[in-house]
């Protein structure tokens, strides 16, 4: 039957604003969008929604997200932990089964806060690979959910990495290789290594993991199978090896603003970046709140030492790369302490306060994010011939971006044409 949508203020990805704006969806796919004076609204059997002046916009992507996490309050490198028959378990020691509901539904979080893309950077034996599968199939409603399983240096036997993986991994370029082929026939959309440690665990953002040759190696096979590579890469030295392996996306980068050559490298090779600043920012709201009660934050020591050291140098980079024409991305690490499943819109606010417009964390967030997932013949922009991934907002995110962290300014997600949260009419998220 198709949808339409008329009456609203697009935004449509592009860096254009259209007043008094008609969108036209045959099936799953935009067929015309544009102003009224120029879209003619067809005289068949679809469903047409006054939207009343209210703003038009792509669906929303977070290209970092753990579906496994819990967020909210820090409860120990283990995270929180529930009732299983009477033993106490975190999410990771429960059945598979348990937690893939659990993921499914902070996924269903993720769509009713308009984000109608996500990209899962890890999960515990890759759940997210068939948690995407069921999304695909319709088993649940839930958003576009693309699957990166991680590739890293060998771990000890018992010990958890910061996926909840348990065990060890490669150990050379040949495994890395080996590694990267099970993982993509397994499903993988994409794979994640890691060049540096990050902020939780043993290593830092300077001890270097994966060498250069393993990176390559696992890189060189996934896009010989046509998969994109993204990297964890925090320190500088980090960066470049995970570049120079070929990789397409780097994660976090907190360190990029160290070494300007890191800059021009991403830049002349069109290297994406996703920063998720918001996650070293979050850790010091909620140690400033247990200080002003007097209390200490939870959080370890050293890992909070090294989020408070890297706000302002993130902050600074983040100045250097925007400056320079880093091809930037939004990704957010919900799922790790303190970042809610469904307040993914935060990070896009802290895009504003570093010095982009609305607009441009908007386009950041969609037209920015399909660019970096290879995507942007598909989705990211509200025009004819892409998939109909379309939010409708009550409010102006162009004059207060903020309003896309409230899911009741979210009035409608439309994904693959079909209305999957309705707002408007006393309507609610299926």
């Amino acid at each position: 039957m198709g949808l339409v949508l008329r009456n609203g203020n697009l935004i449509d990805g592009t860096g254009k604003v259209v007043k008094d704006a008609v969108v036209v969806m045959d099936g799953s796919t935009i067929a015309t969008a544009g102003s009224a004076e120029e879209v003619r609204i067809p005289q068949s059997e679809k469903q047409v929604i006054d939207v009343g002046g209210m703003t038009i916009m792509p669906g929303l992507m977070d290209l970092h997200d753990h579906l496994w996490g819990a967020g909210g309050e820090y409860a120990g490198a283990g995270g929180a932990t529930h009732d299983r028959f009477g033993e106490e378990v975190t999410f990771v020691e429960d059945h598979d089964a348990y937690l893939a509901i659990f993921m499914m539904e902070n996924a269903r979080r993720a769509l009713v806060a308009g984000f109608t893309t996500i990209r899962d950077t890890g999960s515990p034996r890759d759940m997210t690979i068939d948690i995407g599968r069921a999304a695909r199939d319709g088993l649940f409603v839930g958003p576009r959910t693309l699957a990166c399983a991680t590739i890293d240096i060998t771990f000890p036997e018992g010990k958890k990495q910061v996926h909840g993986v348990e065990g060890g991994n490669v150990t050379g370029p040949i495994e890395a290789a080996r590694a990267a082929r099970e993982k993509i026939g397994a499903g993988a959309d994409w794979l994640h290594l890691w060049a540096t440690g990050a902020g939780i665990g043993f290593w830092g953002a300077e001890d270097l993991l994966l060498t250069t040759e393993e990176l390559r190696a696992a890189t060189v096979e996934a896009h010989r199978l046509g998969r994109r590579v993204t990297c964890n890469a925090c320190g500088a030295e980090g960066m470049k090896n995970a570049i120079l392996a070929g990789v397409d996306c780097i994660e976090h980068g907190t360190h990029i603003g160290e070494d300007d050559e890191v800059i021009k490298m991403m830049v002349d090779r069109g290297v994406g970046w996703v920063p998720t600043l918001y996650v070293s920012i979050a850790k010091k709201e909620a140690a400033d709140v247990a200080a002003a009660k007097g209390e200490r934050s939870p959080i370890p020591e050293y890992w909070l030492k090294r989020e408070l050291e890297w706000i302002e140098i993130w902050r600074r980079g983040f100045e250097k790369a925007m400056a320079a024409g880093v091809l930037t991305g939004t990704g957010t690490d919900t799922g790790a302490p303190y970042l809610s499943h469904g307040k993914n819109a935060k990070e896009l606010e802290i895009y504003v306060s570093y010095g982009m417009s609305e607009m441009e964390a908007i386009e950041a967030a969609t037209r920015v994010n399909a660019e970096i997932l290879g995507m942007d013949d598909r989705l990211g922009t509200v025009e004819a011939g892409k998939e109909a991934d379309v939010i409708v907002v009550r409010k102006d995110p162009l004059k207060d971006i903020k309003v896309l962290q409230e899911n009741e300014n979210i009035a409608l997600v439309i994904k693959g044409g079909e209305i999957v949260v309705n707002r408007t009419d006393g309507g609610v998220a299926r």
